[in-house]
């Protein structure tokens, strides 16, 4: 049995106890209409079906060049930092940083990341606060600047 499959099999039992998770949670009140547990029931039953085709079918597996490990060590190391200043700069500025930082990685000029990390966090902070009413931070920095 290769290793694939292993994992497959893995993930279908993970599939099948997070389906079941869902089904038993219970809550004293609805205050949504699917409840607290469409999501794990949901999640659960995409792993299971997908965990099937791991099982099924497994491919052979190509491990990515030495670049990409590097890209990708270096955006986990950055949503760290993104993480470390998200409260302190606020939403929209440490977004920018992130978005301007990740379009350089992956070879934008700087003129397209930066017209890209404005685009990107000022769009996604109107829609977080404006159409879903989820407040998001100021910054601890930023907000005696703005007089909030």
């Amino acid at each position: 049995m290769t290793a694939d499959r292993l994992f497959g099999i893995f993930l279908l039992l993970l599939g099948a106890y997070v389906f079941y998770g869902g089904l038993n949670i219970e809550v004293p009140f609805a205050y949504d209409p699917l409840g607290p547990s469409a999501f794990p029931i949901g999640m659960g039953a995409v792993l299971f079906v997908l965990s099937l085709f791991v099982i099924a079918k497994p491919k052979a597996t190509q491990f990515p060049n030495l670049n990409t490990k590097l890209k990708t060590v270096v955006i986990v190391i950055l949503l760290i930092i993104y993480q470390a200043i998200f409260n302190q700069l606020g939403f929209i500025i440490s977004t920018l940083l992130l978005v301007y930082a990740i379009s350089t990685i992956f070879k934008g000029t700087p003129k397209q990341a930066l017209g890209s990390a404005i685009g990107v966090s000022i769009s996604v902070y109107i829609l977080f606060k404006n159409l879903l009413d989820i407040p998001l931070p100021t910054g601890e920095l930023i907000a005696p600047l703005l007089g909030v």
